[in-house]
């Protein structure tokens, strides 16, 4: 199977890059630079204007982070990145890619374009508060998550752990800091040596 990822440096995209290497199998990455993904030519693509994408030897086209993550981790079994034999592992699983998705991931929106919900420039501030607020509340629940863990779903990594890992990288922009959440900053470190995120995070071309 060929699979061609389009992602961006910096986006939730890596995710889905790093379980690819994790799989090592053949792939295609297009990397995409800031305002690409809003261009007609990646809007034929994934009409939402969003990465990552996947597509397919056939045509299809795979899109959203969390159904990809699950889509590798189905498609590719040998590489262990799912918990599938016993249900309630996969529920675990399934539920954590919806909560980091769904909520952590969508409460970093004001974060990163107040404009989106607040015209006036002077009340921007306010908001990011408030959000940073929401994102440490999300924090702390992961980082109590990972308490005596060294992943945070079974005993071994899942597709789970490199959008987690995506997170840990995002709070550096704000001011949480991941030190403030000791079992988060404890697999960061982890994640950060290994070499499948080194060579996706190389390639990328972003620091560690």
């Amino acid at each position: 199977m060929s699979l061609k990822l389009y992602a961006m440096p910096n986006t939730c995209a890596l995710a889905p890059h790093i379980a690819l290497e994790w799989i090592n199998k053949p792939y295609e990455l297009k990397l995409l630079k800031r305002g690409q993904h809003r261009e007609p030519e990646y809007l034929q693509i994934n009409p939402k204007g969003k990465v990552p994408a996947i597509v397919l030897d056939d045509g299809r086209i795979l899109t959203e982070a969390a159904a990809i993550l699950v889509y590798l981790a189905e498609q590719f079994p040998e590489a262990n990145l799912g918990n599938t034999n016993d249900p309630y592992e996969r529920y675990q699983l399934d539920e954590l890619l919806a909560y980091m998705t769904s909520e952590v991931h969508a409460d970093y929106a004001p974060h990163f374009a107040p404009q989106r919900f607040i015209d006036d420039e002077s009340q921007h501030n306010a908001l990011r508060q408030a959000t940073y607020k929401r994102l440490h509340e999300h924090y702390t629940s992961l980082n109590e998550r990972l308490e005596g863990k060294k992943h945070p779903v079974g005993i071994r990594r899942t597709v789970a752990d490199p959008y987690l890992y995506v997170l840990t990288r995002w709070i550096d922009q704000t001011p949480l800091g991941i030190n403030n959440y000791p079992n988060l900053k404890r697999f960061r470190d982890q994640m950060s040596s290994d070499t499948g995120v080194l060579r996706a995070v190389a390639t990328q071309g972003i620091p560690l």
